[in-house]
């Protein structure tokens, strides 16, 4: 008997719940190369929707403003 119908025979065992589970399982191990580039694009578009431009940031006299604001120094 070959691996395949071996693991065939065991997932036919298995109830609609168990074999839920096994999926989740183990697609987080074995991803698709589809899934996981549909994935990465969609992570990558919410990034560019959260990017913005600053014009002319200072971030030295931001850090002194926030001091001067919060300890009077």
């Amino acid at each position: 008997m070959s691996t395949r119908e071996i693991a065939y025979q065991i997932f036919q065992k298995l109830n609609e719940e168990e074999l839920q589970g096994f999926i989740a399982l183990f697609k987080r191990a074995y991803l698709l190369e589809d899934d996981d580039m549909k994935e990465r694009q969609a992570a990558f578009d919410r990034l560019e929707k959260m990017c913005r431009y600053v014009p002319n940031f200072d971030e030295k006299r931001e850090l002194e403003e926030y001091r001067q604001e919060k300890y009077g120094q």
